[in-house]
C-alpha cells in the first residue's frame, strides 16, 4: 500500500502544482480516488515527514529528492502570491541583500579555499564552488546532495577538528546567531555559542584571510532560537572572537518586501525580536583575524 500510494500521490500532485495535505483529505469526499486518498492522507504525511497542514512542492516523485529540494529551497528570497488574479511578491527575506554582500566581498580572482559555516538552506555554497573556489561546507545536519568542487562536513563548527590556518575565507550567513540555542537540531546549549563559533572560524583562517558574516541587527535581544545584535554587541562579538571589522553594511525591512540600506544608528532602533518570527534588520560584516 505505502509504495503504491506514494507513487500515486507524487504523480497526482506533479500535475496539479502546490497543494496542501489537508486538500488531499478534502478530495477524499470526491471523485474516483476517494478511498485511496482517504486511507493515505495520514500516511503521506509520515512518508514525507511533514505536518498534515504543510505544503508539498510537487517537484519530484521521490521522497529523497523532495527532502533535498526542501532543504535548499526554504529560504529563497522571494515568496509569491496572487492579487486580483495576478502574481505578486508577498514577502522577501534578508537573503536578497546577504547573498550579494557575500559575492561583493569574495576575493578576486576567484581562487582559494572557502568554508561556509551553516550552508544548508542556501544556494550560496553552490555559487561559490561554481566560481572556482575550493569549497567546504559545515553544518550540524547531514548533507542532502553532492556537488562538484564541494566538500561537505557534518558536525558542530565549535568542536569539529578543522585544520588550523587552512582557509582563505570563512562565510557565515545568518548562522552564528543560532549556535548554542534551540535551533536546527542543535542539542549543545552554549550561551556564548556565537563567540565560540567565530573563534573556531578565526583558527581555521590563514593569516590575512577574511570573515564574511551576516547576523540579525537591531535592538539588542534574543528569542529561544536566534540572537539580535546592536552596534555595541556586534563590536564585542567580533572583538571577543579575535577579529577586527574592515567593513559593515546595514539594512532594515520596510513592509513585507523591501530591504533598505540604513545607517547603523537607525538600524539598531528596529525591533527584530517582538514582532517575530524573523528579524527585520541585518548587518553584513567583513573582518580580519587579529594577529596575536
Amino acid at each position: 500500500m505505502a509504495h503504491d500510494f506514494e507513487s500515486f500521490v507524487f504523480g497526482f500532485v506533479a500535475g496539479v502544482g502546490n497543494i496542501e495535505l489537508r486538500g488531499i483529505q478534502e478530495l477524499a469526499q470526491k471523485g474516483a480516488f476517494a478511498q485511496i486518498v482517504r486511507e493515505g492522507a495520514a500516511e503521506l504525511a509520515e512518508i514525507l515527514q511533514v505536518d498534515k497542514g504543510d505544503k508539498i512542492r510537487a517537484v519530484s516523485k521521490s521522497k529523497v529528492t523532495y527532502q533535498a529540494e526542501k532543504q535548499f529551497d526554504v529560504l529563497h528570497p522571494l515568496k509569491f502570491g496572487e492579487k486580483n488574479g495576478r502574481p505578486v511578491i508577498v514577502n522577501c527575506s534578508e537573503r536578497i541583500v546577504e547573498i550579494p554582500f557575500v559575492h561583493r566581498h569574495l576575493p578576486y580572482p576567484y581562487h582559494g579555499r572557502v568554508l561556509d559555516v551553516g550552508y544548508l538552506e542556501s544556494e550560496l555554497i553552490f555559487q561559490v564552488a561554481s566560481l572556482g573556489f575550493e569549497t567546504w561546507g559545515i553544518d550540524i545536519r547531514p548533507p542532502a546532495v553532492e556537488f562538484p568542487g564541494i566538500h561537505f562536513l557534518q558536525g558542530d563548527v565549535i568542536r569539529y577538528p578543522l585544520k588550523p590556518r587552512s582557509f582563505d575565507v570563512v562565510v557565515s550567513v545568518s548562522t552564528v546567531e543560532h549556535i548554542g540555542l534551540q535551533a536546527y537540531g542543535n542539542v549543545a546549549a552554549d550561551p556564548q555559542g556565537d563567540v565560540h563559533a567565530l573563534q573556531a572560524a578565526r583558527r581555521a583562517l590563514r593569516p590575512g584571510g577574511r570573515l564574511i558574516l551576516t547576523v540579525p541587527f537591531g535592538k539588542l535581544g534574543a528569542t529561544d532560537w536566534y540572537r539580535v545584535y546592536d552596534h555595541k554587541a556586534l563590536l564585542a562579538l567580533l572583538r571577543d572572537s579575535g577579529f577586527r571589522i574592515e567593513a559593515a553594511d546595514f539594512w532594515i525591512k520596510h513592509g513585507d518586501v523591501s530591504w533598505v540600506p540604513t545607517p547603523w544608528r537607525e538600524a539598531e532602533k528596529v525591533d527584530s525580536v517582538t514582532p517575530g518570527p524573523l528579524p527585520r534588520g541585518v548587518v553584513g560584516v567583513v573582518a580580519r583575524p587579529i594577529q596575536r
